[in-house]
């Protein structure tokens, strides 16, 4: 069921996939956590008024002149941050719906085989709950090369256990990506 939004007069997505679970933006306002975010809401008919690269960053710059009134996150059962919290304690009206949940799954067949082989590991991680979850799935974290997306996700995994931990220049699909092809072109998995 999708969250009733009479009298919001602002939206904040944390998430592409939270968008895609919203309803239809009909030039609503809305204030987004990355650039892919705000790509989705722009396409689904919101009016994106600011971009940031992290929630937290998203909460220092809001300019409480853009918030025209009531705004609401449209997040994900789990949430790192509370949002709604920190903007009430500005003086903000603010609530929150959840709009989808994001069940974790084990590892596929294929990656239990590559954990299990001999050859080096590239795990790409995005969140703190999905590290953890690849570290309860993983067991020997020896031969995994870590490609994070924020020093939060790198906290979770345990001190000494990866062959190697890189963190993403910036909090994006893109870097993440970036990050596996130069630890590649490096060949600093032998």
């Amino acid at each position: 069921m999708q969250p009733d939004l009479s009298g919001v007069r602002g939206v904040i997505f944390t998430s592409a996939n939270a968008v895609g679970f919203a309803p239809l933006g009909q030039g609503r306002a809305a204030f987004c956590v990355g650039e892919r975010t705000q790509a989705a809401a722009e396409k689904r008919g919101w009016k994106v008024k600011k971009v940031s690269a992290t929630a937290g960053d998203l909460l220092a710059d809001l300019d409480m002149a853009l918030i025209e009134g009531p705004v609401m996150h449209l997040a994900g059962r789990h949430l790192r941050m509370d949002i709604v919290s920190a903007l009430r304690s500005r003086g903000v009206m603010a609530t929150c719906a959840t709009v989808y949940d994001q069940k974790l799954l084990p590892l596929s067949d294929e990656a239990q085989s590559a954990m299990a082989g001999t050859a080096p590991v590239i795990a790409p991680l995005f969140s703190p709950r999905s590290a953890s979850h690849f570290v309860e799935q993983a067991g020997d974290l020896a031969r995994v090369h870590a490609v994070v997306i924020s020093p939060a996700v790198a906290a979770v995994l345990p001190e000494g256990a990866c062959a190697s931990i890189q963190v993403a220049q910036q909090p994006t699909g893109l870097e993440m990506r970036r990050s596996v092809e130069k630890l590649l072109a490096d060949c600093r998995l032998a």
